[in-house]
């Protein structure tokens, strides 16, 4: 199903395939085996990705192949689909132009480069990186007993894509989130990829985060059944079953719902948004409303919704929630010079942002349903609140050492 556009990728599979066996294959050799040795690659592909488009889930219960499967396609598929345009823009050129010889080859070969790097270091490398950095955030009204509140924050963990060398990876990151020693711990969505096996496999590990004022999650897309084959009764009863095996870990799961965070004599709401964005889904859509019942302009607030957009949809013009803690980007997961893939559909893609008293921070997550991150590195959060009142300070987001 992840291949829903299915006459697209058999497009971006045969057609530069044909393309290229033609001018580098059949007029170069009359071998048999090298002309047949060139189409097995493709043979396999275009039956895989019909496979997958007939999958009633949106990806494997088991990623291993398919993680394979997008590795070839950024390996070989992409840098065919470069070299072809860059040939058959050669030979046009060279047709208009009247030339004998162009760079076309060298040219594609060049671009071709591209994406079989960025692949492979993502892949092997990139998704292996994992930053720990610090938020400082300032407000004026903050209650005294919250003065150095320190939170330890993550998201977008998507454990399903956990397997073999980068299991160390999901290990490392409950490892620094504890050694962070923070007051409590915010989870902000998507924990798994398809199903809540995924979050039982690694329940050993999960459980093992704790803080002295709790473990707090929220919901994210891929916590819900939008990405799951089956009947919506068995689609029920596994979403149920995912919040079942966040509460088994001791987290504290907020649905639309607030509660009450003291410290040191003093109190702040805590709310938590559903994130289902399922289009015509009758349950799980995020409700702030409900989620901030209660809440009332004199209390101190903080949000936890899954997507950055319900920031300036919802929170900034429909309640007064002081901070807002989002994931959902991955910060793009491929970026270079600044840009990255999200860059475009989020004004808010990572990091921190400022309204006024108002703040979001956006974090880029630890992990990622296709296991690949390219310049952009996961991260863990030690998040701290500070009062300030004369005059407020910026707050501030940067790297830290663990």
């Amino acid at each position: 199903m992840i291949a829903r556009f299915l006459p697209l990728f058999i497009l971006l599979i045969l057609l530069p395939d044909f393309y290229l066996y033609r001018q580098l294959v059949a007029r170069r050799t009359q071998s048999v085996p090298l002309r047949v040795a060139w189409w097995i690659p493709t043979v396999v592909l275009t039956i895989y990705t019909i496979i997958l488009f007939f999958s009633t889930n949106f990806i494997p219960e088991n990623p291993r192949l398919l993680n394979f499967y997008l590795l070839v396609l950024g390996v070989f598929t992409l840098p065919k689909v470069l070299l072809a345009i860059s040939l058959w823009v050669g030979e046009w050129i060279g047709k208009k132009r009247h030339w004998r010889h162009h760079y076309a080859l060298p040219v594609g070969m060049a671009l071709g480069l591209i994406p079989a790097w960025s692949t492979v270091y993502g892949s092997f490398f990139g998704f292996q990186e994992l930053e720990v950095n610090r938020v400082d955030c300032y407000f004026d009204d903050l209650p005294k007993g919250f003065d150095g509140y320190r939170i330890a924050l993550f998201s977008d963990a998507h454990v399903g894509s956990y397997t073999g060398g980068d299991s160390l990876v999901l290990e490392r990151a409950v490892d620094s989130l504890l050694a962070m020693k923070a007051d409590a711990i915010f989870f902000l969505g998507d924990l798994q990829n398809i199903g809540p096996w995924e979050i039982k496999e690694k329940a050993t590990l999960l459980s093992r985060l704790t803080a002295p004022d709790g473990v707090y999650s929220i919901l994210g897309n891929h916590d819900y059944s939008a990405y799951q084959g089956g009947g919506f009764r068995r689609k029920l009863a596994q979403e149920k079953q995912t919040e079942q095996a966040e509460r088994e870990l001791g987290w504290r799961l907020l649905l639309n719902e607030n509660t009450v965070l003291r410290h040191n004599g003093d109190s702040i709401m805590l709310c938590g948004m559903e994130g289902n964005e399922k289009k015509g889904a009758d349950h799980g859509i995020g409700l702030i409303h409900k989620a901030l019942e209660g809440v009332g302009d004199n209390h101190f607030a903080i949000l936890l919704a899954h997507n950055p957009k319900i920031w300036r949809k919802y929170a900034l013009p429909l309640s007064t929630a002081h901070l807002t803690l989002s994931g959902h980007t991955h910060g793009g997961q491929m970026g270079i010079f600044g840009v990255t893939t999200t860059s475009p559909f989020y004004s808010e893609n990572g990091g921190l942002y400022e309204e006024g008293n108002r703040k979001l921070f956006v974090t880029k997550g630890v992990g990622a349903l296709i296991p690949m991150r390219f310049n952009v590195p996961g991260e863990v959060v030690l998040l701290t609140l500070h009062r300030q009142t004369n005059p407020p300070r910026q707050s501030t987001y940067s790297d830290i050492t663990q």
